[in-house]
């Protein structure tokens, strides 16, 4: 009796039934061989595992984030960074007649260095102690395409990484977190310095109710 390699029952579990030893396998199953049969149902198995592979990758955020923790704490070489210049407060915008009683809805704060314009809306979520930073990475004469993927990565004061997330093809990004004292942003563009922004002391930040 004649039985079959690996290599043939392989393409046979992947469905490569166009090849002669393919077609052989399909002839000698449909003539109740037991011990092919047994056979292609281990390979039948071995195909299901390796397609189920792929639900146990890592996701790149966090990958991202083990890569930052482990840069945190075996730094090689101190980074040259530039801070950013606050611009704009909304905060220190009058409000105007009749809320300047009420609390704020919310906060707008830009930011410049090295070329880079950082706008960012801080807002609570409703219900909760959360912070949430919807904000866009702008740079004079630079197309929006290239500020695709540009890591902005939340800090604690210790130089811990909070979040890591990467800019939308617009230059758009998104944190939500739980407020504290002295954190800072870091935006890293290829090619360019790391921008450094401190933030202000989130915990004081009230939302209007």
């Amino acid at each position: 009796m004649t039985h079959f390699s690996d290599e043939a029952w392989a393409d046979f579990a992947r469905g490569l039934s166009h090849s002669q030893a393919s077609t052989g396998i399909q002839k000698h199953l449909r003539e109740d061989c037991v011990e092919c049969s047994q056979t292609s149902a281990v390979w039948s198995k071995i195909r299901a595992l390796a397609a189920a592979e792929s639900a146990y990758a890592v996701p790149d955020d966090a990958v991202r984030m083990v890569q930052l923790q482990f840069e945190a704490t075996h730094p090689k070489f101190t980074q040259d960074w530039a801070l950013g210049n606050l611009i704009f407060d909304s905060l220190t915008t009058p409000a105007l007649p009749g809320v300047r009683s009420g609390g704020v809805s919310a906060r707008q704060v830009v930011y410049e260095a090295d070329g880079l314009t950082v706008d960012m809306r801080f807002d609570r979520q409703p219900r909760s102690s959360r912070v949430s930073i919807v904000g866009q990475v702008l740079a004079r004469g630079t197309s929006h395409s290239s500020l695709h993927d540009i890591s902005v990565i939340l800090w604690t004061e210790r130089g811990e990484p909070i979040l890591a997330v990467a800019t939308t093809a617009f230059g758009e990004f998104q944190l939500e977190f739980e407020p504290q004292d002295h954190l800072r942003l870091s935006i890293e563009a290829s090619g360019r310095r790391p921008v450094r922004i401190p933030l202000a002391n989130l915990k004081e930040f009230e939302i209007q109710k």
